[in-house]
C-alpha cells in the first residue's frame, strides 16, 4: 500500500468515511453533484491508468532482464543437463532476485488495475446518470 501512497493513488481504504463518500443512489444528487463526482473519478481513473502503464513497463523490463539472465546462465553451464541447470537456476542469487522483484511489480500492476477499474465503474455510473438526465430533459422540451 505504500507504493500507492507514493504514487498519489487514493484508494478507498485510505479515505476517512466522513471525507469522501459515494452515494448508492445517484438520482438524489444535484446536477452539479453528479458532475463533480464524475469529474473526480475520471481524474483518479486517468492517474491510476498512467501509473499502471508505468508499472507495466517495469514488468516488461524485468521479464526481459530475467530472460537474458537465464540465457546467460544456461550458456555458462551448457555442459550440464537441462534439468540440472534448471535446478541450479533456483539457487542463483541474481535470478532469484529478479524473480522476486518481478513478482512484486506484477502484484503492483494487479492492484493498480483493480483500483483503476473501480474508478472507471464509478465514473461510468455517473456518466450514465448525466446521460439519463439529459435525455429526460430533451424529452420534456
Amino acid at each position: 500500500m505504500q507504493y500507492l501512497a507514493d504514487a498519489g493513488i487514493i484508494v478507498p481504504e485510505e479515505i476517512p468515511s466522513d471525507q469522501d463518500s459515494v452515494p448508492l443512489d445517484f438520482t438524489r444528487l444535484s446536477n452539479r453533484g453528479i458532475g463533480h463526482l464524475q469529474s473526480r473519478y475520471a481524474v483518479r481513473h486517468a492517474h491510476a491508468i498512467f501509473n499502471a502503464a508505468k508499472v507495466a513497463d517495469d514488468v516488461a523490463v524485468l521479464k526481459r532482464e530475467l530472460r537474458m539472465e537465464k540465457a546467460q546462465f544456461r550458456m555458462r553451464h551448457k555442459e550440464e543437463k537441462v534439468n540440472v541447470v534448471q535446478a541450479m537456476m533456483e539457487d542463483d542469487d541474481e535470478i532469484v532476485k529478479l524473480e522476486t522483484k518481478l513478482l512484486e511489480v506484477e502484484s503492483r500492476r494487479a492492484i493498480l488495475d483493480a483500483v483503476a477499474s473501480g474508478y472507471a465503474d464509478l465514473r461510468d455510473a455517473a456518466s450514465r446518470e448525466i446521460t439519463r438526465r439529459l435525455s429526460e430533459r430533451a424529452a420534456v422540451d
